[in-house]
């Protein structure tokens, strides 16, 4: 059941995970296809595969040790053994070993002083490769620790084609800016140029408003989960950022 998130942000991360099964349980069918992007061992995935056992299931993580719990896990999973970006290559990768929840491409601010860190080499793929040309994606999950618009940028094609609803993790520009993006290079993307709608998670599920580029603003100061769903019609001007 839906409801308010709590203050405390360990417990507000299990209800942000909470809320996501929810939304996975809402759109997706049996036969759904689905992405998680940094997928970890599979927490989040394994829902997906419970919901759609007659789906496709695709799981992006970079780190070896997570990807083959995962496999070994889910069995009926493609595992994708790489970081999502906006370009297929080589790239140094910074392994949080006390919290590997917050491995990404770039070193980003840490909540807790001293983390454990080690720089390790991956492979990056952009989704559009992962994707074929003639699957139509219904979710995505990402949680990448800021490479978000990097990762959204290398799925245009699959964004365009399946227009799937995307739940979405942002810890605000002070993470993103360490992988050279904001959270205006987000909304451009998502908003302004394919057409998506953001959401705050118990709002989507309420059937609730978007959120303006203001109030994603505003938002940013206590959540750091949302929902984008494809509009039915045109963007209007207060989807557009304009209030």
């Amino acid at each position: 059941m839906s409801g308010s998130l709590a203050a405390d942000p360990a417990q507000r991360n299990e209800d942000y995970d909470r809320l996501t099964v929810e939304i996975i349980e809402r759109v997706c069918g049996r036969t759904a296809v689905s992405v998680d992007l940094g997928a970890g061992v599979g927490e989040i995935t394994q829902h997906l595969v419970r919901v759609a056992p007659e789906g496709r299931h695709f799981a992006v993580e970079p780190l070896p040790a997570l990807a083959d719990e995962l496999a070994d896990r889910l069995p009926s999973v493609t595992v994708v053994r790489a970081a999502a970006a906006d370009a297929a290559g080589r790239h140094s990768f910074v392994h949080v070993v006390s919290n590997p929840g917050y491995s990404g491409l770039r070193r980003r601010p840490y909540d807790r002083p001293a983390e454990t860190l080690h720089e390790i080499t991956v492979d990056t793929v952009r989704l559009d490769d992962v994707i074929p040309a003639d699957v139509r994606v219904d979710l995505i999950k990402i949680d990448i620790e800021g490479g978000e618009v990097l990762a959204l940028r290398g799925a245009r094609d699959t964004l365009r084609r399946g227009r799937p609803v995307i739940v979405f993790e942002h810890g605000g520009d002070h993470v993103m800016r360490e992988y050279g993006t904001t959270t205006d290079d987000l909304w451009s993307l998502l908003v302004e140029e394919l057409g998506y709608q953001v959401f705050t998670l118990p709002a989507w599920l309420a059937g609730g408003r978007a959120l303006s580029r203001a109030a994603l603003t505003t938002a940013l100061e206590q959540d750091w989960y949302f929902v984008a769903d494809r509009a039915a019609g045109p963007a209007t001007a207060d989807q557009k950022g304009v209030d």
